[in-house]
């Protein structure tokens, strides 16, 4: 009888370090952490731009301020009614959930930093331009950073500059759209 319990003991010690079926995962978690990776991504880079407007005195507007929130909030906002969609256990929803309220939290940070923004300076839409370009440079690399391109190159465009600064800025919109394109192309000509 002592020896039963031994090897039931024994057995049971053994379990612990077997491979167990993964339960709490389900079919769709691929899918929810491409979710949160993508949202994660957006955020980063939408941080970047928030400091780059900010610290070129873009947000002593209160309009642009508010608007760059709104336009943050909208993947955000995508992300959750995808999220809901392909609710399939509480660690799911609740990982999108997380993901989601500090995408939130990013994306309103604008109008924060409005009330304490500084007067931009007559370098700034050089500045704006000179950026767009280099992320158009990067989003030879990584093609969906061409859409942040293009919104810094349009809001260097309608800054009141010299010719100089709006032709860079027209080229950087020319050679992102073009971009854009070619990859829209690609993606329906592959799917």
């Amino acid at each position: 009888m002592n020896r039963i319990r031994s090897s039931v003991k024994s057995l049971l010690c053994l379990s612990l370090f077997s491979p167990m079926p993964a339960l709490a995962f389900q079919s769709d978690t691929t899918n929810i952490l491409m979710l949160a990776i993508s949202l994660g991504g957006f955020c980063l880079f939408n941080l970047l731009l928030t400091g780059l407007f900010y610290f070129t005195g873009k947000y002593q507007s209160k309009r642009f301020a508010k608007m760059h929130a709104i336009i943050s909030l909208l993947p955000a906002g995508i992300t959750f009614v995808v999220a809901v969609m392909y609710i399939q256990g509480a660690g799911a929803i609740s990982l999108n959930i997380g993901v989601i309220i500090i995408s939130i939290a990013l994306s309103l940070l604008p109008i924060q930093l409005s009330h304490h923004a500084k007067a931009p300076t007559e370098k700034t839409p050089l500045i704006l331009a000179i950026v767009a370009l280099l992320m158009m440079i990067v989003a030879y690399y990584a093609a969906p950073l061409t859409i942040f391109a293009i919104a810094i190159a349009h809001i260097a465009a309608m800054s009141r500059s010299s010719i100089g600064v709006k032709l860079l800025s027209y080229a950087t919109l020319i050679a992102g759209y073009g971009y854009l394109g070619f990859w829209a192309y690609q993606i329906a000509l592959h799917s």
